[in-house]
C-alpha cells in the first residue's frame, strides 16, 4: 500500500506577503490551512489544526514547522490523528492575490491503520512475528499524547527487534486509536484481539476506555497492561496496572503547595469521568486531613470547550489553589482559560496529567503548574539522556516531546519482552509469571537508595523542572 496525496488549490484576495502572515494565527478566514495556530512560524515550532471532516466540527490536529521560505512556502510534518506531510506553497496570481497550493501526503503505515479502523482494509497480517498491540488515544482530546506515545513504543520494538527479538522472533506493533472515545475504544480493541499471534495489548488512554476494553481482553485470555496513571481499584490478573496513582501523586504535593502559598481554600475541578473523580475524592481526604477546606467543585464533560462559568466559580470561591484534572486538549483549553481570567497572579495550580507534552501547548499558560509522575524530560541521569538522544535520533529534531505517558508505554514494552524471555514463551501465562519476575531499570531509573520515587514537577518556559523526588505512599 502506497501513501495517499491529496492536492488542493485556493485563491485568495491578499498577497503572497499577506497569506504568508496570516499562518498561525488562528484566524478562520485563513481556511486554507484550517485555522492553524502557532506562537512562532520557524522550525520546530508547534502547530495546531482543526482538520473539517463531513458532519463534524472538526477534529483537532497537530503538526510542526519543518522548514519556511518567506512569502513562498511552509512546510509541516502531521503528527495526530495521523502522521504524513504537509506543503503549502503561494504564488502570485497574475490576475490579482494569490495562488495557495496545499499538498497533504499521509505515510503508508497510517493509511492502513486508518483503513483498518473504517473497515476498508484487512487487519494487518503477522507472517512469523510476535504481535504487540497498543491501544491509545491518535485522535480526539487526549490525541496531544498519541504521537510521542507510538513513538516511544516503535523506539522499544526497534531496540528490541535490534538486540534478536523476543524469543528469536521480531515483534511487531499494532496500534489502534481510541480516539478519546470508550465506545470507538472497545471497537478497536475488538480489531486488537483478532489478530494472529498476538501477546498482549498495552493500553494508554483514559480510565473510560479502560472500563470498556478491560473485560474484553479478560474474555479473550490476553494480557491488558495498561500504563498511565489511574485509580486504584482491584483487577482480574490479566489486568496489569502500571501507572501512579492519585494518593501516590497528592499525599506529598499539596502539603507541600500549601505549604508553599500559606493557603488552605482548595477547589476541584476535571473531566467529568472516573479518574477525574477519584483524583477529587483523594484530594478532599489530604485536604481534610492538613486542615484546609473545600472552596468548591465542579466538572465537565470530555471535549468541553467553554470554561466562562467554570472559572466565575472558581473565582467567587476565593481559593487559593486548584486542582485540575483535565486530559489532552482540554487541559490546554482550561489553562488559557484560567490564564486570561487573571487568577493565576493569585491561585496555584496542580494537574495531575500535566507533563512536558502539555507544557508545550499551553506555553507561557502552564507556568508554574505542579504536579507528581515518575517521568519527565528533565530528570538528571545519564540514563534519560541516552533515552532522549535515541528518540530525537530516531524521530527527528521536529519530534513532539516525551509526555510521561509514552515514556511509561517504552518501559513496559521493554518489560513484556524481558518477562518472555525469562519465562521462554509469549502466551499469556509466560507474560504474567515473567512481568513479576523482572525489572527494567529505564529512563526513570530508580534514585538514591535503589527505591521507586515519584518527581514534583514545574512547568516552566521549555518544559518542566525537576523540584524533589516524592516517595510512592502506597
Amino acid at each position: 500500500m502506497g501513501e495517499l496525496v491529496l492536492n488542493s488549490e485556493v485563491h485568495l484576495p491578499a498577497s503572497p506577503g499577506e497569506v504568508f502572515s496570516q499562518f498561525g494565527s488562528g484566524d478562520p478566514a485563513a481556511g486554507w490551512l484550517f485555522g492553524a495556530e502557532t506562537s512562532s512560524v520557524q522550525a520546530g515550532s508547534l502547530i495546531r489544526l482543526t482538520i473539517p471532516l463531513a458532519g463534524l466540527t472538526g477534529m483537532e490536529g497537530t503538526a510542526r514547522i519543518l522548514a519556511t521560505t518567506p512569502f513562498r512556502r511552509i512546510d509541516l510534518v502531521h503528527e495526530s490523528p495521523w502522521s504524513g506531510h504537509v506543503s503549502c506553497r503561494f504564488r502570485p496570481d497574475p490576475d490579482g492575490g494569490t495562488r495557495v497550493a496545499v499538498r497533504v501526503r499521509i505515510a503508508d503505515h497510517e493509511i492502513e491503520r486508518l483503513g483498518v479502523e473504517l473497515g476498508l482494509v484487512s487487519p494487518t497480517r503477522v507472517d512469523g512475528s510476535i504481535a504487540l498491540g497498543l491501544l491509545t488515544s491518535m485522535s480526539g482530546t487526549a490525541g496531544i499524547l498519541g504521537r510521542s506515545t507510538v513513538n516511544c513504543a516503535e523506539l522499544a520494538v526497534d531496540e528490541i527487534n535490534g538486540n534478536g527479538g523476543v524469543l528469536g522472533r521480531p515483534v511487531q506493533l499494532i496500534v489502534a486509536d481510541d480516539a478519546t472515545d470508550a465506545v470507538v475504544g472497545r471497537m478497536a480493541m475488538c480489531r486488537l484481539l483478532a489478530t494472529p499471534h498476538l501477546s498482549a495489548v498495552l493500553g494508554m488512554h483514559s480510565s473510560d476506555t479502560f472500563a470498556a476494553v478491560a473485560p474484553l481482553a479478560v474474555s479473550a485470555a490476553t494480557p491488558y497492561l495498561y500504563t498511565p496513571t489511574s485509580e486504584t481499584r482491584s483487577n482480574h490478573p490479566l489486568v496489569v496496572r502500571f501507572g501512579e496513582t492519585p494518593i501516590d501523586q497528592l499525599h506529598r504535593a499539596l502539603p507541600r503547595l500549601a505549604e508553599e502559598t500559606g493557603g488552605r481554600r482548595w477547589f476541584f475541578t476535571g473531566n467529568d469521568y472516573s479518574w477525574p473523580r477519584a483524583i477529587g475524592g483523594t484530594a478532599r481526604a489530604i485536604v481534610r486531613q492538613m486542615g484546609g477546606t473545600l472552596a468548591g467543585e465542579g466538572y465537565l464533560p470530555v471535549g468541553a470547550r467553554r470554561f466562562d462559568e467554570l472559572i466565575e466559580s472558581i473565582h467567587r470561591s476565593g481559593t487559593d489553589h486548584v486542582v485540575a484534572s483535565f486530559i489532552g486538549h482540554d487541559q490546554v483549553r482550561f489553562e488559557r482559560a484560567f490564564g486570561s481570567s487573571g487568577l493565576r497572579s493569585t491561585t496555584r495550580t496542580f494537574a495531575p496529567l500535566l507533563d512536558d507534552a502539555l507544557v508545550e501547548h499551553q506555553g507561557a499558560d502552564a507556568a508554574r503548574i505542579w504536579n507528581v509522575l515518575g517521568y519527565f524530560e528533565g530528570l538528571d541521569s545519564e540514563t534519560n539522556r541516552s533515552f532522549l538522544a535515541r528518540y530525537r535520533q530516531r524521530f527527528g529534531v521536529c519530534a513532539p516531546p516525551v509526555s510521561a505517558a509514552a515514556e511509561g508505554v517504552y518501559e513496559v514494552v521493554h518489560r513484556w519482552a524481558m518477562a518472555c524471555h525469562r519465562s521462554r514463551g509469549w502466551d499469556a501465562t509466560a507474560v504474567l509469571d515473567g512481568l513479576r519476575r523482572t525489572r527494567f531499570d529505564g529512563p526513570r531509573l530508580r534514585r538514591g537508595t535503589g527505591e521507586p520515587t515519584l518527581l514534583l514537577g514545574e512547568a516552566q518556559a521549555g518544559g518542566v523542572r525537576v523540584l524533589e523526588d516524592v516517595p510512592i505512599a502506597s
